[in-house]
């Protein structure tokens, strides 16, 4: 039986204390995914933040055929693809200029957050970042949010056999990706990583706990 099973009902309104159950279980893991997604805390909060606001203002869009995480799934990405779409050269340069301010002035984040967003720029998810978008969310989908691949394919709408490919090509796009990063600060060439066999995590790059099983399998 699903968790929310017991207590979430398939309605045209979500009750506050639905949408407060729903986020008791699974705000943490929607957090989780939105981090490795947008790379820094501060959006991820949004993120997550507004993924239970649609809850609570369209749940009506929920209608049970799965389970009600991997609907939330759905509706983080498409909030985290909005926001991409977003961001113009005049955010870009607005966020440059911030970051100059911080490191002359101090951020105003506190401790944790900068923390954070300095973990995921060290970190394989900051290689992930740079795969095309379908192969990227596949991989967040797996190995961060740990959903199975049916569950992926409900989420991305598509057959299983496109998850499990995307997920294949995924991962040699970041090996390849980890090699070129280990070759640039190395400053020596190490060949194509197919015939070297699987690239580790390059040095900088280190398999923060939050990378989950990702950095078992680069």
């Amino acid at each position: 039986m699903r968790p929310e099973a017991r207590w979430f009902r398939w309605t045209a309104s979500v009750k506050p204390e639905e949408v407060q159950q729903a986020a008791d279980l699974y705000f943490a893991r929607i957090h989780r995914a939105a981090l490795i997604l947008c790379g820094n805390p501060w959006d991820a909060d949004d993120l997550a933040q507004e993924t239970f606001l649609v809850l609570a203002r369209d749940g009506s869009g929920f209608a049970g055929r799965s389970s009600l995480y991997t609907w939330l799934y759905g509706v983080l990405l498409n909030l985290e693809r909005r926001m991409r779409r977003s961001r113009t050269n005049r955010q870009k340069a607005l966020r440059l200029l911030s970051e100059q301010a911080a490191g002359q002035q101090g951020s105003a984040a506190g401790p944790e957050a900068c923390l954070e967003a300095a973990e995921w720029r060290n970190s394989l998810w900051a290689l992930v970042e740079q795969l095309p978008d379908p192969q990227r969310v596949a991989l967040v989908l797996r190995f961060a949010a740990e959903l199975k691949y049916e569950e992926i394919a409900e989420v991305v709408g598509c057959p299983v056999g496109t998850v499990k490919s995307r997920i294949h090509h995924g991962l040699l796009g970041l090996r390849a990706l980890a090699a070129k990063a280990a070759e640039t600060q190395s400053g020596e060439p190490r060949g194509r990583p197919e015939a070297a066999g699987p690239a580790r995590p390059a040095a900088g790059l280190a398999a923060q706990p939050e990378q989950g099983g990702i950095s078992r399998v680069v």
